[in-house]
């Protein structure tokens, strides 16, 4: 998609240049928030203007409907970019998990990628005995010593509370198997870019959709981002 360039504004009560309308027309239709059957003349109509309210509710609460030169909106629009989803990672029919990554979704640095969405707790239990048994092993066991080390070894499933305490203890956040909100469908992990940035746009997209998003986003020891929603 070629770069969306206008000379004046475009939206309601702006100045509405038939060349800027059509440029943000096909813009928007690039992104797909106009059905790419439609066919501008120049004019804002209702299609267009709902079109860039639409697309601002992603990062603003009350969108102002308007595509300033070189404003925010047109940098996003710009800048738009459907990101991947791991091949195993799940939304598992829950509707307010894709709305949030949606929303989240095309504005996040290039890069970005969805590691992690709904987990069954099987999954949440595999992953924590991953870091326990191999990716943390030997920070826990310089921390915690070899031996008691090998004692919760024995019996992973039944030392289950302890192996999440050692895990914790060597500063990686994990839930326990049952209570993660993974689980509850109400959690995302970003990986693949600059978590700091991942963090400013998640907060921004969060703030926008008060509703939706918990507000909670953190970046956890391994380098992914993860947020919440309620």
């Amino acid at each position: 998609m070629s770069k969306l360039v206008i000379g004046k504004a475009v939206g309601q009560k702006s100045p509405n240049d038939p060349k800027d309308v059509k440029a943000v027309a096909a813009a928007l239709i690039g992104i797909g928030k106009i059905d790419s059957t439609y066919v501008s003349d120049g004019t804002l109509d209702k299609v267009v203007q709902e079109a860039i309210n639409d697309t601002q509710q992603h990062w603003m609460k009350t969108p102002d409907g308007v595509i300033s030169v070189n404003g925010a909106t047109q940098k996003y629009i710009n800048a738009w970019q459907i990101k991947s989803v791991g091949a195993n990672v799940s939304f598992n029919s829950y509707p307010s998990l894709q709305k949030a990554w949606d929303l989240v979704n095309p504005i996040l640095p290039s890069g970005s990628r969805c590691t992690s969405a709904y987990r069954s707790t099987e999954k949440q239990r595999a992953i924590l005995q991953e870091f326990f048994t191999k990716t943390y092993k030997a920070e826990i066991v310089k921390k915690y010593t070899q031996k008691t080390y090998d004692d919760v070894a024995k019996d992973l499933l039944a030392n289950e509370a302890k192996v999440v305490e050692m895990v914790r203890g060597i500063g990686q956040a994990i839930a326990a198997p049952g209570t993660s909100m993974h689980e509850k469908g109400k959690a995302i992990d970003l990986g693949g870019a600059a978590p700091a940035k991942q963090i400013e746009i998640v907060k921004l997209v969060a703030k926008a959709n008060s509703d939706l998003f918990s507000g909670k986003v953190i970046q956890e020891r391994n380098g992914c981002v993860h947020f919440e929603i309620k």
